[in-house]
């Protein structure tokens, strides 16, 4: 089979360890990987700061989308309504988190409204732009010995978002990594916590998962994994706290612990866990059955069932797994270019890979690259392993 080859990156970026354990890097130059301490406006007046370009450009690319998706006076009428009610819920609901958003917008320099509108995208109540996901879960003998492999990357529609990668420390001494679009608190699409709990997600979006706008006063538009993957010991208390998190629409979530894996499928007001197994694939669409009818079917998502389709042979298939070898995964191309692990808008069309992560754990690193991971360096991994890396992916 052919692979069409992708345009590279002018300036690659390069897979960097962000993580927890103890010989995570302490420091970085890049302005999108931060350390932040204090509590939570501290840490959102440091985020606003250091990521103010970042911030700036996501602002942009916001107020771009929301302008092509509420194109008449009504729909931009009721996207007003939905964010001011949804920002009075999280006001109410969470007033350390709205904290948060407002240091971020003081330390940007940047009207709240704005930040906002980047945390709580009330435009995908509307019209949902698709955010098409894949996650990758290994342990067992899939991995190496001893070791449980949580791997996403995050695809976006539209006007990209830049992303940063925080590393959190609060005053009660509790730490976590996560990688979130600059300026934004709420929805983190992967993270890691001193408790060893890795998640990351990946949404799911049909015209049977439709939003009612005008509950938007009574949860979280996007499901709040930041403030579950603050508060979890353990994977299982992870999907316990998302049972109960009030929320208006869905998410496939990867969750894993030094001793256990789970692959959940949420819904507005359902957790579905999928049965156990030492690998799973989640991607675009459900695959319980409490949960399949609500799923875009092949003919809606052609490429959420290939991604799923391809990554779970390839993990099936292997033993032994690294994180070089899941980084290697993350780059494939085959079904380039919508189709692929690794994806790519061509000429603006479809869906762009703009960060990959690997947790490890129990070791507690977390690997990132901003941008497609083809066009990443991988030295991080370690150049002299790459070839036996290689080998074991192909089992």
């Amino acid at each position: 089979m052919t692979v069409a080859a992708p345009v590279r990156a002018a300036h690659p970026s390069r897979w960097r360890e962000w993580g927890l354990a103890l010989g995570s890097a302490g420091e970085s130059a890049d302005p999108a990987y931060l350390d932040l301490r204090g509590d939570p406006a501290e840490q959102g007046r440091q985020h606003g700061r250091a990521a103010r370009a970042a911030i700036a450009a996501n602002i942009a690319a916001v107020r771009r989308d929301i302008g092509e998706l509420c194109a008449d006076e009504e729909s931009v009428g009721r996207y007003r309504q939905c964010l001011a009610e949804n920002a009075d819920f999280v006001r109410r609901h969470d007033p350390e988190q709205w904290a948060e958003l407002c240091a971020i917008a003081e330390g940007a320099d940047a009207p709240l409204d704005d930040i906002l509108a980047l945390n709580l995208p009330a435009h995908m109540v509307l019209r949902w732009v698709p955010q098409e996901c894949s996650q990758l879960l290994a342990a067992g003998d899939r991995a190496a010995a001893g070791h449980t492999l949580l791997a996403k990357t995050r695809d976006m529609a539209g006007h990209f978002a830049r992303h940063v990668v925080l590393r959190r420390r609060y005053p009660d001494g509790r730490r976590m990594t996560e990688v979130t679009v600059a300026g934004s608190v709420l929805w983190p699409g992967s993270g890691i916590n001193d408790s060893g709990v890795a998640m990351s997600t990946s949404g799911v979006w049909s015209e049977r998962t439709g939003v009612d706008w005008r509950a938007s006063g009574t949860g979280w538009i996007l499901i709040n994994s930041h403030d579950l993957l603050r508060r979890a010991r353990t994977a299982a208390e992870f999907a316990d706290l998302l049972r109960g998190q009030p929320r208006l629409s869905g998410l496939n979530i990867a969750l894993a612990d030094p001793g256990d894996r789970l692959a959940v499928e949420a819904t507005a007001s359902e957790v579905t866990v999928r049965d156990r197994a030492d690998h799973h694939v989640l991607t675009n669409h459900y695959e319980c059955p409490a949960t399949a009818p609500l799923a875009p079917g092949p003919d809606e998502n052609a490429s959420s069932y290939h991604r799923a389709a391809a990554a779970g042979r390839a993990l099936g298939t292997s033993h032994g797994l690294t994180p070089g070898a899941f980084a290697e995964l993350l780059a494939d191309h085959t079904g380039y270019p919508q189709d692929s692990l690794c994806r790519h808008q061509v000429e603006g069309a479809g869906s762009e890979t703009t960060y990959a992560s690997i947790a490890v754990l129990p070791e507690g690193a977390f690997y990132v690259t901003l941008g497609n991971p083809c066009a990443s360096d991988r030295t991080v991994f370690g150049a002299a392993r790459a070839e036996a890396e290689t080998a074991g992916a192909a089992g």
